[in-house]
């Protein structure tokens, strides 16, 4: 792994301050748990897949990606073992950015989804390892940060779904509390047969479908890459019980959850 920070000079009065600016090439050694985080930041994703648990939800930052660490949050976040990150990354506070926050950022939103400005980040880079004049560059740097909360709320409001698309956004923000559909229509206002009808016509499953897919999925990205139990893994994604879960993994994958490990740690 191989990480490169500038820490920043950062005044109280700033309403809009740059506490560090970095890049981190991710191995699977990298791994940040917060149970309060005490830092606000965005991570762009240069290139490489992971996974960032926050408040509950399991995303997986890829390429093109932002993600958002909310101060105040409960989060984890790591990278595969192969292919695993590179990104920059900024950290910010103020009283300026929390209203930002308020105004540019859906509530309880932490993965921006292929916004693909990396040379603004690379430009934030830049102005912070080479910048003699670190008031100038926190100024610099403050507008440069302004910019993205302007491209994500323009993203997010020209970047439209379709009804299957929030579907299967709504089910990979909860993998790990659970499948309900009355909540799901109840969330998105639709009835459960076009619901499923909709989605079955664009991915070819019903959304339970997909949904048991994505846990089968985190729960090989758990046994891959995590030092967590069978049980702890089951806890995590939401089965009754570690017998289900095994029974459930194996059904899908032919393997048993131990066997799986084995063979991936091979």
């Amino acid at each position: 792994m191989y990480e490169n920070i500038k820490l920043m000079k950062c005044e109280d009065e700033c309403p809009l301050g740059i506490r560090f600016v970095g890049e981190t090439m991710c191995d699977e050694k990298f791994i940040i748990t917060r149970n309060c985080s005490d830092l606000t930041s965005f991570e762009y994703i240069v290139d490489g897949y992971g996974t960032l648990e926050i408040n509950g939800q399991v995303l997986h930052p890829q390429k093109g990606d932002i993600f958002f660490i909310r101060e105040g949050s409960r989060h984890k976040y790591y990278s595969q073992r192969e292919n695993g990150w590179y990104k920059y990354f900024i950290s910010f506070c103020g009283p300026l950015a929390e209203d930002l926050i308020q105004l540019y950022l859906p509530g309880e939103t932490f993965l921006f989804e292929g916004c693909f400005i990396e040379k603004n980040f690379r430009r934030m880079f830049d102005i912070a390892f080479n910048s003699e004049d670190m008031h100038q560059a926190q100024t610099q740097l403050a507008i440069e940060v302004f910019k993205v909360f302007s491209y994500i709320r323009d993203h997010q409001k020209t970047d439209g779904e379709d009804l299957a698309d929030k579907v299967k956004r709504n089910i990979e923000n909860h993998i790990s509390s659970g499948f309900n559909l009355d909540a799901l229509c109840a969330a998105i206002n639709y009835s459960k047969n076009h619901i499923i009808n909709i989605f079955s016509k664009k991915y070819f499953m019903t959304p339970y479908q997909y949904y048991i897919k994505c846990k089968i999925e985190m729960a090989k990205d758990y046994l891959t890459n995590s030092g967590m139990t069978i049980s702890e893994i089951s806890d995590a994604l939401a089965y009754s019980d570690q017998q289900y879960f095994s029974y459930s993994f194996k059904k899908e994958t032919g393997y048993s959850p131990q066997k799986y490990r084995k063979l991936t740690k091979m």
